[in-house]
Order: C-alpha cells, then sequence, then structure tokens
C-alpha cells in the first residue's frame, strides 16, 4: 500500500506540473499589473485545461496521503518541479541549459534517495488533532496567502506568491490527513462535521488562489520552485506536530543529505533566467502610438 501510494503521488506531481505550465501561462497573460481576471481566465479553454489537470492531482494527492505518510507524499509532489520546468523548455522551443539539467539531476536523485531511505517509522495513523491545533495550522496558511495580497509583479512578488502558496499547500495537506484519519476512525458523518475537513477546503482554496496569483505576477521560474520548495517544508513538521508522523531515526544519515540535495537542484532550477517565450509577459502591454496620428 506504501508502494501504491508512492506511485499515486508521482502521478499527482505530473499532473500538477502539466496544470502549472498551462495556468501560468494564461494568467500571466490575462493580468494586469498582476491582477487575476477570474473572467476572462475562465474563458480560456488552456486555462480550465490546466484547472482539470490540477483537481486530477489533487484527487491522487488525496488518494495518495490516503495510503502514504504526509512526510514522503509532499517532497514526492516536489518532484514536479522538474517536468514543470521540461515542459517550459518545450513550449518555449530552446534546450534545457546546463544550470536546468545539473538542478533537475539533483532534485529527481535527491527526492529519490529522500523516499527510499526516509520511509516513515512508527505511524499508526491514530492521532486526530484537536479544532484549535487545527485552526492556528490554517489561521497561519491563510494569514500567509493574506500577506501577499499587494505584492508587485516581477521576481519578489512572484516568488513571496509562491512561497505563501506552498505553506497554504503543506497545511492542507497535512489538514486532508486529518480528515482521512477521522473517517478511518469514527466514520463518514463525523468526518463531514470535522474541522479538519472544512479548514482543508477553505485553505485548499487559498493556495490556488495564490498559486494564481504568483503565476499572475512573473515567469514560472520565479513562483514554482518556492512553491514546491515550501510545501514539504511546512508539510512535515506540521504533520509531525498534528498528526505524530516521523521519519525512520536510523536512515537519518541518508535522508538528510539527500533532502540537502534536492534542495540544492531545485535552487538551482529557481535560478533559470526568464527568457522570452510563453507566459514571459506579466502584463498586457499598451497599445502603440504613432507618432502622427491624431491626439
Amino acid at each position: 500500500m506504501h508502494g501504491l501510494g508512492i506511485s499515486l503521488a508521482a502521478a499527482s506531481a505530473v499532473l500538477f506540473a502539466v496544470g502549472a505550465v498551462a495556468q501560468q501561462e494564461v494568467a500571466a497573460d490575462t493580468s494586469t499589473e498582476g491582477k487575476l481576471d477570474l473572467r476572462r481566465l475562465l474563458t480560456r479553454p488552456a486555462w480550465l485545461a490546466g484547472q482539470a489537470a490540477t483537481v486530477a492531482a489533487v484527487v491522487l494527492q488525496v488518494l495518495a496521503l490516503g495510503l502514504a505518510a504526509v512526510s514522503v507524499v509532499q517532497p514526492l509532489l516536489a518532484g514536479g518541479l522538474v517536468v514543470a520546468l521540461g515542459i517550459r523548455s518545450v513550449r518555449d522551443r530552446r534546450f534545457p541549459s546546463a544550470n536546468d539539467l545539473v538542478g533537475a539531476g539533483l532534485a529527481a536523485g535527491g527526492l529519490a534517495v529522500f523516499l527510499v531511505a526516509a520511509r516513515p517509522g512508527d505511524v499508526t495513523r491514530d492521532r486526530i488533532p484537536g479544532t484549535v491545533a487545527i485552526l492556528v495550522a490554517a489561521l497561519l496558511a491563510l494569514t500567509m496567502v493574506a500577506a501577499t495580497g499587494r505584492v508587485k509583479v516581477g521576481p519578489r512578488g512572484a516568488l513571496a506568491s509562491g512561497l505563501a502558496a506552498g505553506i497554504a499547500m503543506g497545511v492542507a495537506a497535512v489538514l486532508i490527513s486529518a480528515a482521512l484519519n477521522t473517517f478511518g476512525h469514527v466514520g463518514l458523518v463525523a468526518t463531514l462535521r470535522s474541522p479538519a475537513l472544512w479548514t482543508a477546503v477553505v485553505v485548499g482554496i487559498a493556495a490556488e488562489y495564490a498559486s494564481q496569483h504568483a503565476f499572475a505576477l512573473g515567469a514560472l521560474a520565479w513562483s514554482l520552485p518556492a512553491l514546491t520548495v515550501a510545501d514539504p517544508l511546512v508539510a512535515v513538521p506540521v504533520a509531525l506536530l498534528l498528526l505524530g508522523e516521523r521519519l525512520e531515526p536510523g536512515h537519518a544519515p541518508v535522508w538528510v543529505p539527500a533532502a540537502i540535495v534536492a534542495a540544492v537542484g531545485v535552487m538551482l532550477l529557481a535560478r533559470s533566467p526568464a527568457r522570452a517565450g510563453h507566459g514571459s509577459q506579466v502584463t498586457r502591454a499598451s497599445p502603440t502610438v504613432r507618432p502622427d496620428a491624431p491626439p
């Protein structure tokens, strides 16, 4: 069952990557000064297709969280960064740079070793976090998303919104896992009344908004690495505090260096310059005025 959970998480990562690329291109093209225009987004088939891929990814993620621990599923989803930047290179009709290739290799290799060595130990899935702890975690995520409401177009704005989206996604994953624990122990009716389920929905929606905002503010190379790094970095400690998940302690000499290697790979990918091409424009250009045009 653990292996099936990893497989579902890997498929989810690929779908998240496809959705991110499609949505970023449209969000950047339809935004003005980084402000999302939901009405225009809903008329663009590419954005709707990206949303469909994201929804399918979320479904697979939920299934994965029912079979494997948060501390394995969320780091694996970061592997979608490699897929997304590969798709971006194809869309931009350019060969990946040496920096991109090295970063992708380190990220993928580090994640692979991490998953083999860091299999969580002693996860009984019998802890249902209290309401106060759930609300505090949700409030933290929502506060981070709200704080990026006025950030400006450019690398810093895209980075900040990407970080907020990643934090919210990590918290939402833990809350989903908590809701699944509730379902496993006390049934569907109690789960539908549990704070974990509904805060997971609210935080998940906030995370989706923050990711779209990040996509509208700048190139994918600015927003997606921040999102993918923040997600597991937040999910793993929150899962420890709320669910009692722990990585296999005896494997630390392997999984700690592997996690560092993966993080270095992600940082190298984050330094990939935003080249001209699909999704490189973050604002709509103003109409050109000819010198001889009447006032």
